[in-house]
């Protein structure tokens, strides 16, 4: 009887070791400090920025942003190219294990295109970043001048 015991907690403690192992791996997104650069009423664009970090053992990768202010959202970085600053999209985002990955002004952001409503109005934009192992992390970004970081 004894032994029957043991062997049981035996079992449970490694299927719990398993589950704690594979629990652990993986990349482990964390967004933080994200920020909707306010625009005037009129305009139809604006820029998103903020820290990813990745804390976990495997690369993970940004894929795709959706925003319900905004007909669409594309990942840009901004390049000089022949001295002129040029913003341009980018299909996907890598995000290092490890690492931390900033998207700032004349940088990596996100840029909202086709806002649908004014931004002083919504006050805080929500975001649904679609990571390609991590899947939907959803953001609440406060709107807020350009000078206020």
């Amino acid at each position: 009887m004894c032994g029957s015991v043991n062997q049981v907690v035996m079992i449970y403690l490694l299927v719990f070791l398993v589950w704690v192992a594979f629990s652990l791996a993986g990349p482990k997104i964390v967004v933080e400090d994200a920020w909707v650069r306010d625009v005037p009423p009129v305009a139809r664009t604006t820029a998103v920025f903020m820290k990813i970090r990745n804390l976990g053992d495997e690369e993970d990768t940004l894929l795709k942003v959706i925003s319900p202010v905004a007909e669409r959202a594309e990942i840009h970085e901004t390049i000089a190219e022949e001295g002129v600053m040029k913003m341009r999209p980018v299909d996907r985002l890598a995000i290092p294990p490890g690492s931390t990955v900033y998207l700032r002004p004349m940088g990596k952001h996100i840029m909202l295109m086709g806002l649908k409503d004014t931004l002083n109005r919504v006050g805080k934009v929500r975001l649904v970043l679609i990571f390609e192992k991590s899947g939907r992390i959803v953001v609440e970004a406060p709107v807020r001048k350009a000078d206020r970081r």
